[in-house]
């Protein structure tokens, strides 16, 4: 069997996939995006360094690379015709859109934060006055990066960050602040796998952004039957095989799902648990292919 990993570039997860692949009897190919040539009304559909795509068993999405490259998107939803993907294209798409992650949760009746997507300028203003603590958010994009949070921001730097936000991504996308528990801030990312949330963490910082990759520490979370619940469906919802589910818990202990991540790292995860996450998931990868 052999199962292709398609990512731009390399890092822990790769690795970690080919390591429980290998040891599984699995071939994995590693396949940039940017490799990818595809052919129309020929014998042959997807080709990377001359060998066919499809003759692989299936594909594990790990990284795109440019998010503004729609043309990959295209490739992940062609490709599924023929072979399963992982993450589907689709379910990417749900998790890399704030808006669409947001409407969905909204849809299934997923705790969410309050949220108010607009190309107003004016009526954004009027929000943030509202809220009194909110967050503005790139409408793609993830890792904690390129948010802020507006209370205290002085009017010239709110509109002015209103005004970016709106040149760059053409819509505004503004959160209500969600404050925690205890004199840290802290969420927690639930991994889903399959029907199951196979391991969880707190993300704790001294910052209100506790994303790992902006400095926040893990630390072991239990899975309790409450957060198991909302991330089952919060990754109904967006329609995931597996992911990343941030869970916020307000000062009162209600749960909030904040984002889905369709394509996540565990590397952070992985050493506060006890279980091998990279084996769960390549053994939920063979049970559906």
């Amino acid at each position: 069997m052999k199962i292709g990993i398609l990512s731009e570039s390399r890092d822990w997860v790769t690795y970690e996939l080919e390591r429980t692949m290998n040891e599984l009897n699995i071939t994995p190919v590693y396949i940039k995006p940017s490799g990818i040539t595809s052919y129309i009304g020929m014998d042959i559909k997807f080709e990377y360094r001359r060998k066919d795509v499809l003759d692989l068993d299936a594909i594990f999405v790990r990284n795109l690379g440019d998010i503004n490259n729609y043309y990959r998107y295209d490739i992940i939803k062609y490709i599924e015709h023929y072979i399963p993907v992982i993450n589907p294209s689709e379910a990417l798409e749900n998790c890399g859109n704030k808006f669409k992650t947001s409407a969905l949760l909204d849809i299934y009746s997923v705790p969410h934060p309050k949220t108010v997507v607009t190309e107003d300028i004016h009526k954004a203003m009027t929000w943030i006055e509202k809220f009194n603590d909110c967050v503005l958010k790139p409408i793609f994009g993830n890792g904690g990066e390129g948010i802020y949070r507006l209370k205290n921001k002085s009017l010239i730097t709110r509109l002015n960050l209103l005004n970016e936000y709106k040149n760059r991504y053409g819509v505004i996308y503004l959160q209500e602040f969600i404050n925690t528990p205890g004199e840290e801030y802290r969420d927690i990312r639930a991994f889903v796998v399959g029907d199951e949330v196979v391991a969880a963490m707190y993300r704790v910082s001294d910052n209100w952004i506790t994303n790992i990759r902006q400095n926040g520490r893990a630390e072991r979370c239990e899975v309790t039957p409450e957060i198991e619940d909302i991330a089952l469906k919060a990754k109904k919802a967006l329609g995931i095989l597996y992911g990343g589910v941030d869970i916020i818990e307000d000062e009162n202990g209600n749960l909030k799902v904040l984002e889905v991540n369709g394509a996540p790292s565990w590397e952070a995860l992985s050493k506060v648990s006890k279980v091998d996450i990279t084996r769960c998931l390549v053994e939920y990868i063979l049970s559906i292919i």
